[in-house]
């Protein structure tokens, strides 16, 4: 018996057909497992994303906080005695004759601040 031209062409076809999908099918799984189970998966990067937004303002905080101190500093050098005076009559809520006081209210984090 023969075989036909078709028979022998479909057989010959199918074994890379199933070469590709099972290529294909190992892809998804490697694609799979490295997202969702070795480290880091797709929720520790959303993790550090997140922590790198809020890492971001602290220093932002912390720079203002230098700044300000760095102008303390300079103001001291320059005048220590009025710098000195002005920070224990602050620490101590002492008020100089004639000098006035506005009290400011902050709002930090849902809490109001009077200062």
């Amino acid at each position: 018996m023969e075989r036909s031209s078709g028979e022998g062409r479909n057989s010959s076809s199918s074994l890379p057909k199933k070469i590709l999908k099972a290529f294909l099918f190992l892809l998804l799984i490697n694609t799979f497992v490295n997202l969702f189970v070795s480290k880091p998966t797709v929720f520790d990067l959303v993790k550090l994303k997140s922590l790198k937004k809020e890492l971001s303002e602290k220093t932002k905080r912390e720079i203002y906080k230098r700044r300000k101190l760095e102008l303390l500093k300079a103001k001291l050098e320059r005048n220590p005695k009025e710098v000195m005076e002005m920070l224990v009559r602050e620490y101590l809520m002492k008020v100089k004759k004639g000098e006035k006081v506005i009290l400011i209210k902050e709002k930090r984090k849902g809490k109001e601040i009077t200062r």
